[in-house]
């Protein structure tokens, strides 16, 4: 089959579910849903998966890894007492990352080649895909939030990661590591304000039900009233790489529960081109 997006998924990454012998009761729903997501991502045999990360934070440019492999120990920076130290090990696609900083060029913002030996992953890379490919098979790239991008900016480099995708054969997953609603509070188990989670399952239903034109033109507003993650850049980002302009529908899955981390809202979002196969259990 030829390459392109089969997946644009949602993945909650907070770091109380990084070692999940430890995780509490209140977030059990939402791993439950990263185990059922995670097969839907692994029958659909993905050539690759990009992340989106909140947490690998660039200040002006997109950053595009390039290691052939990732290999380290990550450390939750703000909570090591939660992630003191997980290892992964996994193939990355350079490339795939080649091809895809051409095409951010083409977008006309800044990009850069993130080839150090030495970069290491933040917490929010490492912890879905810990349960997302938890026998690390599945080549990975990995994108920043880069807080000088725009919503309109992130929803082009969105684009160009599906023409990546297109160009270089490649069957992608682009996964929005973030939550939704993000006003944070003291308190692990805090929800969001009710106004919030309100409008954050009403933003889950549009994608649940393939209404990605809707959830474009609305995101914007709905970001700043919910304050979500990092801006809504990592969420921006994945809905840029659907195609909504060329006829093509979409179907959604909400995997889990809908579940609380000090004041966040977070879920498993998966959305599938409806040409392609349902492969959730």
């Amino acid at each position: 089959m030829a390459g392109g997006i089969i997946r644009a998924v949602v993945a909650p990454h907070v770091p109380r579910i990084g070692i999940e012998a430890k995780v509490p009761p209140f977030l059990k729903g939402v791993v439950s849903g990263l185990h059922s997501m995670g097969k839907e991502i692994r029958a659909a045999k993905p050539d690759l998966m990009v992340i989106l990360s909140a947490h690998f934070v660039s200040t002006f440019n997109w950053q595009v890894t390039m290691q052939a492999e990732h290999k380290g120990m990550c450390v939750a920076d703000e909570a090591p007492d939660l992630i003191p130290g997980a290892p992964y090990q996994r193939r990355g696609d350079p490339e795939f990352a080649e091809a895809l900083a051409k095409e951010i060029q083409i977008v006309g913002v800044p990009v850069v080649r993130n080839d150090t030996p030495h970069y290491t992953w933040d917490y929010g890379t490492y912890v879905p895909l810990h349960y997302l490919d938890p026998d690390q098979k599945i080549p990975v790239v990995v994108l920043p939030s880069v807080l000088a991008a725009s919503l309109e900016e992130c929803f082009s480099v969105g684009v160009a990661i599906r023409n990546a995708a297109q160009t270089s054969g490649r069957r992608t997953v682009v996964v929005a590591s973030c939550a939704f609603s993000h006003k944070l509070a003291r308190g692990p188990g805090l929800w969001p304000a009710e106004h919030s989670q309100r409008r954050d399952r009403a933003f889950i239903a549009l994608l649940v039900e393939g209404r990605i034109t809707e959830a474009k033109d609305g995101f914007a507003e709905y970001a700043e009233a919910v304050t979500t993650e990092m801006g809504g850049r990592p969420l921006a980002t994945m809905l840029g790489c659907l195609d909504d302009k060329s006829g093509e529908r979409f179907a959604g899955l909400q995997h889990g529960s809908y579940g609380p981390s000090s004041g966040s809202g977070n879920a498993c979002i998966a959305i599938r081109p409806a040409s392609l196969p349902n492969t959730a259990a």
